[in-house]
């Protein structure tokens, strides 16, 4: 938490005002040379509390914005102050002196620091823990691009939470009036929104307010335009640009993605999410600086949108040495667990404690180390003990359940936007920064079963494939599924084969190695009537007639809706009507596929599955066999297919 502290001056400081005082004499005018020494501290207390601090925005009192006529007399009475200063502040002997001083003392707090900047820009910003969160990272990013650090950051934060307000629109003020020289690219899903945040940058640093912190930071008057501008007598600028827009010919030190997704259909494209991506590579990193840093903020929308991407490159990159590492930072509406915030590596430690007996928590609660929490934060201390972890070196930000900034958006009104989402996909995805709910959401998990599939020969035999074949760097699988449908209309998932090729003899020859292992008169083929069908279907005929396989196919008509396409499918195990091969060691895949659509990455699975599922709908279940009857004694006195009597003997 940031701490001010201020020298008293000496002895020897008070006799020598004391002695040029004397020697103006009769003047009315009384002026106080002074420099202010701020020095601040992130280590937080134990308790988590910040200490008032006069004068400061922490004591919660507002004060007046100064303006321009009020900064001109400020600047008269006193000299610049120096961002190193180190000279005491005397104490104040008039009511116009301790106003000097606090201006004094706001100046330099706000040059060093990001949320008394704010503060001072808006005095009515009401700030809670996150905020501070988010500006202490901030803070350390910022001087990490100035040492050439190459920083990435990634904030993943619900809507309206005030993201955008400090990371868009403060944050680079604050930071080219530290770094004049320094260039900004400012991107959001279309250049509206990137030039709604450009307008306020520069807002922000025409206010008089701004000026007499960074007295070297104004805006160029040749150079001033919304969608560019620059930075007078200085290399630095800013450009607004909109995700998949031009940018070349310019450079950034600092490169800021905000909300590069606009809406949830956008989230659910393929195409768009390949678009972003390219761009991302081709267009927005390439602007980088050495030494330049990347910063993210959004929702997560899509498990493979902008930051799942991102996040996915960290997990299955395999090189940390060259793949970008980002920091990042999960701010759900709700907290799940306990959460603090490890004071050594400023990591939020989230806690899961699961349910305690109360007897158990309340003796923990009296122990030495839990009592010097505060109140509030001593049950989750005692919580946290309990399950193993010490948290001495944590400083508690808020219990499982609480919301993240109640001054804003309390538990109630959380609750109430949960029910409105009935808390699926949306819910976890924009206010969770999960985009898929651990329990699935368009397929759940208690609707998955397993068991022995049915003999191919007491079963109609579906196979479909859905294939992928792109020279794109991320492209998909190509994946066939077998169904058996058993006599009681039970779908069998029997075996689900996925592969990556392009070679169009490599994928003819899976699907007739497919047949021939499942290879029934009942057998249907089915395949999506598509562009990929179509060039492999003279090598498919070729090779059926050389191997001696004549399966029955059926050309299926192309459904784009991939959800649609997948109704039938999900209607059935809603009824609890498919089962999956308990043998089947590909089954973990496609069961976290199928959880994780619509927003996963991967979607082949559930597509292949879903056109095998069309293929049975309106087939009748194969009839039972029937049961042959033994013969009895009757049977046996039957003469030339009539019934003896029991004197034919």
């Amino acid at each position: 938490m940031t701490k001010i502290s201020t020298r008293k001056p000496s002895s020897t400081t008070k006799k020598a005002t004391a002695t040029a005082a004397s020697r103006r004499g009769s003047s009315k005018t009384k002026t106080t040379a002074a420099s202010t020494r701020a020095s601040t501290s992130s280590k937080p207390s134990a308790s988590g509390q910040k200490a008032p601090v006069r004068g400061s925005a922490s004591t919660g009192k507002s004060a007046k914005k100064p303006t321009l006529a009020s900064t001109s007399k400020l600047a008269a009475l006193t000299p610049s102050p120096q961002p190193t200063g180190t000279l005491p502040i005397p104490a104040a002997s008039t009511p116009a002196a301790a106003a000097v001083q606090r201006e004094l003392a706001s100046r330099v707090l706000s040059r060093r620091r990001l949320m008394p900047f704010i503060q001072r820009m808006n005095p009515k910003y009401l700030a809670g823990w996150v905020h501070d969160d988010i500006c202490r990272r901030l803070e350390r990013f910022s001087e990490a691009v100035a040492e050439g650090k190459s920083p990435r950051l990634m904030l993943l934060m619900p809507p309206r939470h005030g993201k955008s307000e400090i990371a868009s629109k403060n944050f680079p003020a604050w930071h080219l009036g530290r770094y004049p020289d320094h260039e900004f690219i400012a991107c959001s899903y279309n250049l509206s929104l990137a030039m709604g945040f450009s307008r306020k940058v520069k807002q922000l640093i025409d206010d008089p307010a701004y000026q007499s912190v960074f007295t070297d930071t104004r805006l160029d008057p040749n150079n001033s335009s919304t969608e560019e501008w620059g930075v007078h007598n200085h290399r630095g600028g800013y450009v607004a640009a909109g995700i998949g827009g031009p940018i070349t010919g310019k450079g950034a030190h600092v490169l800021v993605i905000d909300d590069p997704v606009k809406n949830a259909e956008e989230a659910d494209s393929a195409d768009g999410r390949e678009k972003t991506w390219e761009w991302y590579l081709s267009t927005a990193y390439s602007r980088l600086a050495p030494g330049g840093g990347v910063l993210v903020i959004q929702t997560w929308w899509h498990d493979d949108d902008l930051a799942g991407r991102l996040q996915n490159m960290m997990k299955l990159g395999g090189d940390e040495d060259h793949i970008d590492q980002f920091e990042v930072v999960k701010y759900p509406a709700l907290a799940e667990q306990d959460e603090w915030l490890d004071t050594a590596t400023d990591e939020i430690v989230r806690i899961d404690t699961g349910k305690m007996a109360q007897d158990v928590l309340r003796k923990a609660m009296v122990s030495a180390k839990v009592m010097a929490f505060p109140e509030e934060a001593r049950e989750a201390a005692a919580r946290a003990m309990l399950s193993g972890t010490d948290p001495t070196n944590l400083r508690w930000l808020r219990n499982a359940g609480d919301a993240l900034h109640p001054a804003r958006y309390d538990v109630a009104k959380l609750l109430r936007i949960k029910a409105q989402n009935n808390g699926g996909r949306w819910w976890a995805a924009l206010y969770q920064q999960n985009p898929v709910p651990d329990d699935g959401a368009y397929f759940t998990r208690e609707q998955f079963r397993r068991a022995q599939p049915p003999r191919v020969k007491d079963a109609n035999v579906y196979i479909a494939f859905d294939f992928a074949i792109s020279e794109k760097k991320q492209n998909d699988y190509t994946v066939g599924s077998v169904g058996l449908q058993d006599t009681n209309d039970m779908l069998h998932i029997a075996e689900v084969l996925r592969f990556k090729s392009g070679d169009a003899f490599f994928i003819v020859e899976s699907i007739l190695n497919l047949v021939v292992r499942w290879y029934s008169p009942s057998l249907i083929l089915g395949f999506e009537d598509g562009q990929i069908y179509r060039a492999i279907e003279a090598l498919l005929k070729k090779r059926m007639k050389e191997r001696q396989l004549y399966p029955s196919i059926e050309v299926l008509k192309p459904i784009t809706d991939k959800m649609a396409r997948a109704r039938p499918l999900q209607g059935r195990m809603q009824q609890g009507m498919v089962s999956f091969n308990d043998s089947g060691d590909w089954y973990d895949v496609v069961r976290q596929e199928m959880l994780r659509f619509p927003a996963g990455v991967h979607d082949d699975c559930v597509d292949s599955l879903a056109w095998m599922t069309q293929l049975a709908i309106g087939r009748a279940a194969p009839l039972k066999p029937r049961a042959q009857r033994i013969p009895s004694w009757k049977d046996k006195l039957k003469v030339g297919g009539a019934a003896a009597s029991h004197m034919a003997a």
